[in-house]
């Protein structure tokens, strides 16, 4: 377009400026030229710093691309490492927590065992002084025979307290059971009001109960309840060993109520805790429920 509009103008031009239209064409176009020139070098220098620009994107793409995948790989090794100790730790700890649910289903028979054990060690202490006091009349001389005659013949109830009630003792525990029960029951019946009555009484139930008569024992035991209510030294381990006997022969409920009764009454006595001990190895509440309400009486 523009050099025909420098046509048209050099035609118009007098013949006096056609030369300096010329002079001027040239310089216009080696300006021309040399912008193109510049515009070219401009282009090749563009292409080239382009074609660096996508290299370097190249490489830099492909660097992303490697650190991806080896991130991936890394994070899945750290995975598997992780799973891998978890799994080895969390085993040990598996088989212990399935020791102490063991070690729990045993806790209410390791309780009934211990109170058990609390019981008859409670007895002992209680008969050491009895066995020492029976060790010293162990060399007094016998009574007589039965059928002797004379001065030296005696009558059961003209036999010492004490060397009778030591005598049963001794008798109980080397296991003569029967014999001691039989020595037991002289003792009362010849001395009723002796301080070691309710002892007596309480010893018969227990050499029942070690013979494996439940029931016996258990009337036994109530012989010392009934008789003995004040004595609040023998009469708590009756109420305990009555249950003890109850328990032994099946008698759960009875069992039961007999703990609770000597809860109610002696509630800081030793045997007191034994029997809550024992409830609570039965799975039962310490008190009775509360009485249901009485119906009301329909019109």
């Amino acid at each position: 377009m523009r050099p025909a509009y420098l046509l048209a103008l050099i035609t118009l031009l007098p013949a006096g400026n056609v030369f300096a239209a010329s002079k001027e064409m040239q310089e216009m176009q080696r300006d021309i030229a040399q912008l193109q020139d510049q515009v070219r070098a401009l282009q090749s220098s563009f292409d080239q710093k382009m074609s660096t620009v996508q290299t370097l994107l190249q490489q830099a793409l492909d660097a992303g691309i490697k650190a991806n995948t080896g991130m991936a790989v890394l994070s899945s090794t750290v995975n598997q490492t992780l799973e891998r100790e978890l799994n080895s730790k969390l085993a040990p700890i598996a088989s212990l927590a399935a020791k102490v649910d063991n070690t729990n289903n045993d806790v209410s028979e390791v309780r009934n065992q211990v109170a058990d054990l609390n019981s008859s060690l409670n007895k002992v202490l209680q008969r050491l002084n009895d066995v020492n006091e029976a060790i010293k009349v162990m060399q007094a001389p016998a009574p007589p025979p039965p059928g002797a005659s004379g001065p030296a013949a005696q009558a059961p109830a003209q036999i010492p307290a004490e060397t009778l009630f030591n005598n049963a003792l001794k008798d109980y525990a080397g296991g003569k059971y029967d014999l001691a029960i039989s020595e037991f029951t002289d003792f009362i019946r010849f001395y009723p009001d002796n301080p070691n009555a309710a002892n007596a009484q309480l010893n018969i139930g227990e050499a029942h109960s070690a013979q494996g008569k439940y029931e016996l024992a258990a009337q036994d035991f109530d012989a010392v309840i009934e008789r003995y209510p004040s004595n609040d030294q023998v009469t708590p381990n009756a109420y305990f060993d009555k249950g003890m006997a109850l328990k032994a022969s099946g008698r759960k409920t009875e069992a039961i109520a007999t703990f609770r009764a000597l809860i109610a009454k002696y509630p800081r006595k030793d045997q007191a805790s034994q029997a809550k001990e024992q409830l609570r190895a039965m799975s039962v509440s310490l008190t009775p429920p509360a009485p249901a309400a009485s119906a009301k009486r329909k019109r």
